[in-house]
């Protein structure tokens, strides 16, 4: 690859790879624990296959921001109309406090497995998330996530040396398509699988963080190139971490600080500090993308533009979620009950993602073709299935 190439190419890098990994957030990780714990090996193929409807969903908005210039929730507001942006936009802030739950409380738990106290911890976070997300501009941001989505990978990946696993039942039991449908408990994790694939918050920030960072025409190959890899390795950090669950008693509350250091405690000292560091670390880098794509999504569904708007949208969520994790305690029990449910809330931000990335005025050119059109109909409409079949065994 010649030195202008490089250079193109580290300057396209960044949004859809953040996005990505911010995938493997708080409730995706409690999420695949449990799965592990609960099935095992019998998930493996189920979570892998899981990357199709991932890329082919992120593959659009990373598309939108890139090809039109826009992100969502802006996207919405010039076609649409402003109060159809509005509708669209208030399912996704409402998922995304529930999200800043989840990952304050996941934070929580790391700090207590690596036996920092949760409310200086907690505050510090709070602090220096606060300090990135009022920055102006995008690039400094991501500059800071970059790093940080990196270690997160690599602290997965160790937990695989510590939590080993039996190749021969991960080929013959994971990857074979004989595995116990139709079994409540079973379907149900599945759909909580499929719900921790895409939120609502990951097509926002992708989309604006690429029309942010003025992205073009000419990027959408690299774009699309990253969001697969990012897609890729997403779902096979999801794997390892089913793998660890599979160490720990199906039996404990993984949501509860005390009894998943005691669960991790076989493993010595490096077991509780790396599952820590990775809870820590994955929660922080959602934390900072959730707020992010929902601050962006409601500033452009109304027309806001002013650097003090930003301030008050980011307040006016995080500081209620930090003092009730801090006062309450942590609520990622209740924001894993509705994971499923996200699958649900996604639909309008899904449907409008469709029909703006297949108009050749909106995308200038680089609209969806035919094949393409129905790829994407075909995963959105098996995400949301996946979360109605999860509700029903919910109810």
């Amino acid at each position: 690859m010649d030195t202008g190439r490089l250079k193109h190419w580290s300057r396209v890098f960044g949004p859809a790879w953040i996005v990505m990994i911010a995938d493997i957030d708080i409730a995706s990780i409690v999420t695949a624990l449990q799965v592990g714990a609960s099935w095992g090996y019998n998930m493996i193929l189920i979570t892998l296959l899981l990357a199709i409807p991932l890329f082919i969903i992120q593959d659009a908005a990373g598309r939108l921001g890139t090809a039109s210039g826009l992100g969502l929730g802006e996207a919405i507001a010039k076609f649409y109309g402003r109060k159809t942006a509005v509708l669209a936009a208030v399912p996704m802030a409402t998922s995304d406090f529930l999200m800043y739950l989840a990952e304050y409380g996941g934070i929580a738990i790391g700090f207590s497995l690596i036996g920092i106290p949760m409310v200086p911890g907690l505050i510090a976070t709070f602090l220096i998330h606060t300090s990135i997300i009022v920055g102006k501009q995008y690039r400094p941001a991501e500059m800071v996530l970059l790093p940080l989505s990196f270690l997160i990978v690599v602290s997965f990946v160790l937990c695989s040396i510590f939590f080993p696993f039996d190749w021969g039942k991960f080929i013959t039991v994971g990857l074979s398509p004989l595995q116990p449908f139709g079994t409540p408990s079973y379907d149900f994790l599945v759909a909580a699988l499929i719900g921790a694939v895409v939120m609502p918050w990951m097509l926002y920030f992708h989309s604006g963080a690429d029309s942010r960072k003025k992205l073009e025409a000419a990027d959408l190959k690299i774009e699309r190139i990253e969001t697969l890899v990012g897609a890729l390795i997403s779902e096979v950090l999801m794997v390892i971490i089913i793998l660890v669950g599979m160490h720990l008693s199906s039996a404990g509350d993984f949501l509860d600080p005390s009894e998943l250091a005691q669960a991790l405690s076989p493993f010595g000292t490096y077991g509780s500090l790396l599952m820590g560091v990775g809870f820590i670390f994955a929660g922080f880098l959602a934390l900072v993308v959730i707020s992010l794509g929902s601050v962006w999504g409601v500033m452009e569904a109304l027309g806001w533009r002013s650097h003090s708007s930003l301030i008050k949208i980011y307040l006016a969520e995080s500081v209620p979620a930090i003092l009730l994790v801090i006062l309450i305690g942590n609520y990622v029990r209740l924001v894993l009950s509705l994971m499923v449910i996200s699958t649900i809330i996604i639909v309008p931000s899904l449907y409008f993602l469709g029909r703006l990335t297949s108009d050749e005025k909106v995308m200038n050119g680089k609209h969806y073709k035919n094949y393409e059109k129905g790829l994407f109909w075909i995963m959105s409409c098996s995400v949301v299935l996946g979360g109605v079949l999860g509700l029903i065994y919910l109810l």
